[in-house]
């Protein structure tokens, strides 16, 4: 996710700095405040007063398998999960209308709804169970689901308003999608299929009037495309002309993309920013033209997506990776003047933070941290994370920290881990204890010297 901060855009909107500044989080049908349908009271499916369930949030979700139609707001979700002696499963259903729940051939499960969550009595054992969900959901004027607009936007924990899922950050899961019920001049972008693990927020569509062009292959053979609406392609070419050689560094650097063969930007009615729907990354209007947007969330492929974090309080590792090795895909594929440059707008990124933050950019916790309540999403984990990075680089080499960072991605690719767990591969590859470093400048309010 490109964050909109205050030297790049002075008016900050919704991919900026806290998602309530221009989202009051309500549908246009009966929405709760906190953006989900009332689903607070136990429902009882069985029609005899049923007993309770107990929730089970540990079951692994395998794959999610999603039909939507946009005329009647309803979709069909097929999720398979793994095996488990546990006798239920449990979901995130904040905003949506359970019909039923089902196995493939109709039969259908016990469930109960309280507290935006739907539990599923299943036997325990045996083979991997999949449930059949048949549901309604919402449309919402803010960023925390299906939008009125016609796209999607579920980060960091709203993907219980799309379909059922556990937001968990760690917890990645396949996906396949289909998309009906938009215009016949318009068409709708996403991937029919995510055959790589990944968070469940990184799964979206955008509905619009769209162009695209292909702007080439890499040398691994991905192509690289990009979508923009009516009468903006000058601004979408602008700003991926150096997307292909970016993208091209990413994968000859770090390992090769891990969802698919065709990737690319697409143009969204956001005021800016972008965020990380790989394989088809969304970016706002204002930032069609800005190369670093298109870069930044195409780096995303390799950390915050194919490297999930394991909390929120690990968010640096997402964030401030992405924000270091966009600097490096600008060194590499754009040139040395465009890399200083831009190290030149994240040093005035760091002095508009510093004074202003209200917790670490690392925490020093898991799962604990609520990241838009506690105020996590800030530019600190961005812009501190590319300086800790840049330091590393200064005690190890740029080349060295590049072989670390492509071997982590290679063994960690399709999992989640710890930014602990970055600083001890440094450790273990360079000989190099990068410790004192990410306390100075990730766990720290000051700057170092």
């Amino acid at each position: 996710m490109r964050l909109m901060t205050s030297v790049v855009w002075l008016a900050v909107c919704c991919v900026g700095i806290g998602l309530a500044a221009c989202s009051d989080g309500g549908g246009s049908g009966d929405a709760g405040t906190d953006g989900g349908a009332d689903t607070d009271a136990d429902t009882d499916t069985d029609g005899d007063g049923g007993a309770s369930l107990e929730q089970d949030w540990d079951r692994d979700i395998l794959s999610t398998a999603l039909e939507v139609d946009l005329v009647a707001l309803t979709a069909t979700a097929t999720i398979a999960v793994a095996s488990s002696p546990s006798t239920t499963a449990s979901f995130e259903v904040q905003g949506l209308t359970i019909e039923s729940v089902t196995d493939p051939d109709g039969e259908p499960f016990l469930y109960e709804i309280a507290d935006g969550a739907v539990t599923v009595e299943v036997p325990g054992g045996g083979d991997d169970p999949v449930f059949v969900f048949d549901y309604s959901f919402l449309s919402y004027s803010g960023m925390t689901g299906y939008m009125e607009s016609g796209v999607t936007l579920i980060w960091p924990y709203y993907c219980g308003n799309l379909f059922p899922c556990h937001s968990d950050p760690a917890d990645g899961l396949r996906f396949s999608l289909s998309v009906t019920g938009f215009g016949t001049e318009e068409s709708a972008v996403y991937p029919e299929v995510i055959e790589a693990d990944a968070p469940s927020y990184q799964i979206a569509w955008a509905v619009g009037e769209y162009s695209y062009t292909s702007l080439g292959t890499t040398t691994n053979g991905t192509e690289l495309r990009v979508w923009w609406n009516p009468g903006d392609e000058a601004a979408a070419l602008e700003g991926t002309a150096d997307l292909v050689a970016a993208f091209d560094w990413f994968e000859q650097t770090l390992g090769p993309y891990p969802f698919g063969p065709v990737a690319g930007s697409v143009q969204v009615p956001w005021f800016g920013g972008g965020m990380e729907h790989h394989p088809y990354w969304h970016v706002g209007n204002f930032s069609m033209s800005d190369p670093y947007v298109h870069i930044h969330e195409a780096g995303h492929g390799w950390y915050g997506g194919g490297v999930r974090i394991e909390c929120w309080e690990d968010f640096v590792l997402s964030e401030g990776t992405v924000t270091y090795l966009t600097a490096r895909a600008f060194e590499e594929a754009i040139g040395p003047d465009a890399a200083a440059d831009l190290w030149s707008t994240y040093e005035s990124e760091l002095d508009s933070i510093v004074g202003a933050e209200t917790i670490a950019a690392w925490p020093d916790s898991c799962g604990e941290v609520d990241i838009l309540d506690d105020n996590l999403f800030t530019g600190a984990p961005y812009y501190r994370g590319a300086f800790f990075y840049r330091a590393v680089a200064e005690q190890v080499g740029v080349e060295a920290l590049d072989g670390v960072l492509a071997g982590f991605f290679q063994e960690h690719v399709g999992g989640a881990a710890l930014m602990q767990d970055m600083i001890d591969y440094i450790l273990a590859e360079t000989g190099f204890d990068a410790s004192a470093l990410a306390d100075a400048w990730l766990r720290s309010f000051d700057v170092p010297v």
